[in-house]
């Protein structure tokens, strides 16, 4: 796991026993990234996911996941935004956190609710790292959250059928 520029310390630690628990692996936080500055498009004001994970991947060493966490609002290209992105040819992702507050639509902070969606997103992130598609289980953690409400919606965990496909694919 790396922090990508400014992320709080307190979603960092939950999310890592969180990780721990769901992958059932031990999770070591990387050392932090600078701000994606190299990614931003000013036009847009965003970050492109791409520009991250490719300097996620320099980092990366053959058998493990890297999972990116970062602040600054991501796109890919035909996207308006993002909530995050996954390469699993190189086993490396980004979520990012910026669309997932409440503050970002006008509403009072929840903090609660933000856990859970970084949770969200990072298990289905890194679940796309180990080849996974998404599912059409509304419930399951890798079904593709086309807005806040599919993430809500949807658990942390991974449907009966997608348990299967991990756990193939980390045995591999």
């Amino acid at each position: 796991m790396i922090r990508i520029g400014e992320v709080k310390e307190v979603y960092i630690l939950k999310l890592k026993s969180d990780l721990e628990e769901i992958f059932k692996r031990k999770v070591v936080e990387g050392p932090q990234m600078e701000e994606p500055l190299y990614a931003f498009d000013p036009t847009r004001g965003q970050c492109l996911g791409r520009l991250i994970l490719q300097r996620i991947s320099a980092r990366r060493s053959p058998s493990e996941r890297k999972l990116g966490i970062t602040s600054a609002d991501l796109y890919a290209p035909g996207l308006n935004f993002i909530f995050g992105e996954a390469d699993p040819l190189n086993g490396v992702a980004v979520i990012s956190i910026c669309r997932l507050r409440q503050e970002f639509y006008g509403l009072p902070p929840d903090e609660k609710l933000l856990e859970e969606r970084i949770l969200k997103e990072a298990v289905h992130e890194l679940g796309h790292t180990w080849g996974l598609g998404h599912c059409s289980n509304p419930r399951c953690v890798m079904f593709f959250s086309n807005s806040l409400l599919d993430t809500d919606r949807k658990s942390a965990r991974f449907c009966s059928k997608c348990e299967e496909k991990l756990a193939e694919a980390m045995r591999r």
